[in-house]
């Protein structure tokens, strides 16, 4: 298939609109998948979720600036993208319901001698 000849494929996947308008980021996540961590379990995984959100997002970023950026987003990286912000989504419900503290392991900053 020739350069010319993708163009309009890329075009007509690009006007469908993005996988999260559709079905949203929890479609990605599998439903109870962090219901028995503990709050700190929760934390960390949560942690190595937004450090690759972070790449993820540079990635992408990187990408737009070339030809083609915007397709090779939607191709490569937007399912990864979308799966990571559900598993966010998940784990800050979790940390919610469990009440946890997200800033801390502890419940409060204060020190008890």
């Amino acid at each position: 298939m020739s350069r010319l000849a993708a163009l309009p494929l890329l075009a007509m996947l690009a006007a469908c609109g993005s996988p999260t308008e559709k079905l949203g980021t929890s479609a990605w996540v599998t439903p109870g998948k962090y219901q028995f961590h503990n709050c700190l379990q929760a934390q960390q995984v949560d942690n190595i979720m937004a450090r690759r959100q972070g790449n993820l997002e540079e990635l992408m970023n990187r990408a737009e600036k070339g030809p083609g950026g915007a397709a090779v987003n939607f191709m490569v990286y937007r399912t990864e993208y979308q799966q990571v912000l559900g598993e966010r989504e998940q784990l800050a419900a979790q940390l919610k319901e469990k009440r946890c503290s997200i800033e801390s392991p502890r419940t409060s900053d204060r020190q008890v001698f």
